[in-house]
């Protein structure tokens, strides 16, 4: 290989670097879109797999344009949490679809955003340090999420959290493993946001798999 050809490699691979530079924090605030990927390992996932995003009622759908995606706002102060124009979103609200299919799953509720419910810090979605993209997690570091299937064009169905067990270790049966990932339109308004972290950082080589805890049958 000539010195030049080496040394544009070179450059060419520390530009794709840089360009990813590891998530943080603040990567996951102001405004911005909720995307879709339809992936089961944080550690290939990529724009690339991106089959929907969640509308404004926390819903996964399969957009003709981005217009048809939610709009959402994370606050910059406690409880830290998501709304849309609909409301707060939640996935405790009791008045949503169950996950039936799940084995362990079978009693949760989907996600929702709707003017009746008040956000609490247990609602709160967040990053994790160290992520390639700003992939989002809710709960006890579970990262992944759980519908039927990906939707067709302009249909909506349910998203449920991820949940295994020693009966059921993967997806339910049937059903699409989902990683949500934050597409960043605009920053808020307050200066110097301190957003607290989760007690995990990633680094080169980790091989945690964030799947949240183990249910017990």
């Amino acid at each position: 290989m000539s010195l030049l050809r080496f040394c544009t490699s070179l450059f060419f691979l520390t530009t794709a670097l840089l360009s990813r530079a590891a998530v943080t924090q603040k990567d996951f605030s102001g405004v911005g879109h909720i995307y879709v990927l339809n992936s089961s390992d944080w550690r290939t996932g990529s724009p690339k797999q991106k089959v929907g995003c969640l509308d404004n009622n926390g819903r996964f759908l399969a957009e003709k344009s981005l217009d048809d995606c939610g709009t959402f706002v994370r606050l910059d102060d406690y409880p830290w949490t998501l709304s849309s124009k609909e409301g707060n979103c939640t996935f405790n609200d009791e008045t949503t679809a169950t996950n039936t299919d799940s084995y362990y799953g079978k009693n949760d509720h989907a996600w929702t955003c709707n003017a009746s419910y008040s956000a609490i810090i247990y609602d709160e979605l967040f990053t994790v340090d160290g992520f390639p993209y700003p992939f989002l997690c809710s709960g006890d570091l579970n990262c992944y999420y759980d519908a039927k299937a990906v939707p067709g064009a302009g249909d909506v169905t349910p998203m449920w959290a991820f949940r295994w067990g020693s009966q059921q270790r993967g997806i339910t049966p049937g059903h699409v493993m989902l990683q949500l990932m934050w597409s960043k339109l605009g920053d808020n308004k307050r200066e110097n946001i301190d957003i607290p972290s989760p007690r995990v950082v990633l680094k080169d080589g980790m091989q945690v798999p964030l799947q949240g805890p183990q249910v017990k049958s």
